[in-house]
């Protein structure tokens, strides 16, 4: 059953105003035009930080490069990218490292009918952490006690947790 263009536009509202993800609208410029100002990292960003600029210029703590690169890649191919992990600095707090899950999907039905992107941005900091805890942990498991000398010991411990 399709939605009444007053049901599309209270969803709209909802998602932009309460959604804990970052939600952000680009036009084929690769310009915001609409974002979601509760979404970690943008938090104390102004409007005007944000509308109207491209992403990378209100995210000075992520490598420009692989932002840009994400955005092309779907403007070029049309096709959805979906949960790319990325690494940087909160831009509202440069001393707080995120990591944070992209998926960045087309959208096609603009006014002048070129082709624009919507973005969300869920910051998975905790559990990446976690994960990476884990990971060293299985590194460790793998590697270190393979003989009950501690020199050998402590050396691999070393090595498994680089």
């Amino acid at each position: 059953m399709a939605g009444s263009p007053a049901d599309d536009s209270a969803v709209l509202d909802a998602l932009f105003a309460g959604s804990p993800q970052g939600l952000f609208v680009l036009d084929s410029e690769r310009k915001v035009t609409r974002y979601n100002p509760r979404g970690r990292g943008v938090r104390r960003l102004s409007a005007e930080d944000v509308i109207g600029h491209r992403v990378e210029d209100f995210s000075p703590g992520f490598e420009p490069r692989e932002l840009r690169a994400m955005i092309d890649e779907v403007l070029e191919t049309g096709e959805p990218l979906r949960g790319r992990l990325i690494r940087g600095r909160s831009p509202s707090n440069p001393r707080r490292t995120l990591a944070l899950e992209v998926s960045i999907f087309p959208m096609y039905r603009l006014s002048d009918d070129r082709p624009g992107l919507v973005g969300v941005v869920e910051d998975v900091t905790a559990k990446q952490a976690a994960a990476d805890r884990l990971a060293v942990l299985g590194r460790v498991h793998e590697t270190v006690g393979s003989t009950l000398d501690v020199r050998t010991t402590a050396d691999e411990l070393v090595r498994a947790g680089a």
